[in-house]
């Protein structure tokens, strides 16, 4: 009985060591809450009501890890976002919209992966080196960084490899290449809209500063569309300051603000984080963005905003934000980019 019962032991402990080293988790965030929406535009409605997703994208996922020895491990995410107040999904039939990867990762040289990937760009996603620049984190509606810089606006691309570095010393870098941003791979190479994406960032102390370029290969355009982005933010406890920049040119594709037609543009943000007390914080943010003229087009925003959130605890927080934005020239009486919008909402993570 007792070699029985240690064989047993022997057997559990094996179990336990052989489940230590695979993990798979089940994780999400439920977002949902009332927004107002004020077009300023003449003879256009205001519309209110129920909405899901504006401080984070309501989303449910799977990710995992295997560890096979050495330091090194095989790893996987898929993603779906999804529209709590209407039980549909968020990225238009897609599976899983928001990401879909799997590859390897090691303690010495970082992460492969290839699949469907948030850019290094995008202020979301599994690889974001640029969302915190935010003090709304990329999200909050219209009070998004992405209201203003093209790339920050959730830019997601299939057909993508993409490797990022562990962090050396409070630096850390990416490289990323998508064969087609969107949809499946056709044959010839001047078919497809082809990517290359890059980032770097650095962390330490209270500064963060970070960089990413994108660069398309758009089939028929005449030149080349890149977008530079350049961040940062400086902790000083009593107040968190935020600061941004952007440079487009030949604006055609891929998550663009405004137009379509070839435009350059720049834009800037500057805004604050205050935490007040354990569970507060107070956010605000300028940004503007400056499109230059093709045609009869040019596409000029300013965004200002204001919000705070309520932490009633680690998982849960209430939050509210206010967002005016200017749509100037091309843009000015749009229902989109000359508008109001007021929010209220409740958003939990598990």
């Amino acid at each position: 009985m007792k070699k029985s019962l240690a064989a047993l032991a022997v057997l559990s402990a094996f179990a336990g060591a052989a489940s230590a080293q695979s993990s798979v988790t089940m994780y999400g965030i439920f977002d949902v809450n009332y927004q107002l929406n004020d077009p300023k535009a003449s003879g256009t409605s205001s519309t209110s009501g129920i909405n899901s997703g504006h401080q984070f994208g309501s989303r449910f996922g799977v990710r995992g890890a295997e560890d096979l020895g050495g330091g090194l491990a095989a790893i996987f995410t898929i993603e779906s976002g999804f529209n709590p107040d209407l039980g549909t999904s968020a990225q238009g039939g897609r599976l899983f919209g928001r990401q879909a990867w799997a590859g390897v990762r090691s303690n010495s040289f970082g992460s492969i992966v290839a699949g469907r990937v948030a850019t290094f760009s995008s202020g979301t996603g599994s690889w974001d080196m640029f969302g915190n620049v935010d003090p709304f984190g990329t999200g909050f509606g219209i009070s998004s960084l992405g209201s203003t810089f093209s790339s920050a606006n959730a830019l997601r691309v299939d057909n993508a490899a993409l490797w990022q570095s562990p962090s050396w010393g409070g630096f850390r870098a990416g490289l990323g290449y998508s064969f087609n941003i969107a949809g499946a791979e056709t044959a010839g190479s001047g078919t497809n809209t082809k990517l290359i994406f890059t980032g770097a960032s650095y962390t330490g102390g209270p500064l963060f500063l970070s960089v990413t370029y994108d660069r398309l290969d758009i089939p028929g355009a005449p030149d080349t569309q890149t977008h530079l982005q350049l961040g940062g933010t400086f902790d000083a406890k009593i107040v968190k300051l935020h600061a941004a920049y952007a440079k487009e040119d030949n604006q055609r594709a891929a998550s663009t603000v405004g137009t379509t037609n070839g435009a350059d543009a720049s834009a800037y943000m500057v805004g604050v984080t205050v935490p007040v007390g354990k569970s507060i914080n107070l956010l605000g943010s300028y940004q503007s963005r400056n499109g230059k003229a093709v045609g009869t087009t040019e596409a000029d925003r300013d965004v200002w905003s204001v919000g705070a959130t309520y932490a009633l605890s680690n998982r849960t927080n209430f939050y509210a934000s206010y967002g005016d934005s200017n749509g100037k020239k091309s843009l000015n009486n749009s229902a989109t980019y000359d508008t109001t919008q007021l929010t209220v909402g409740l958003a939990h993570r598990f």
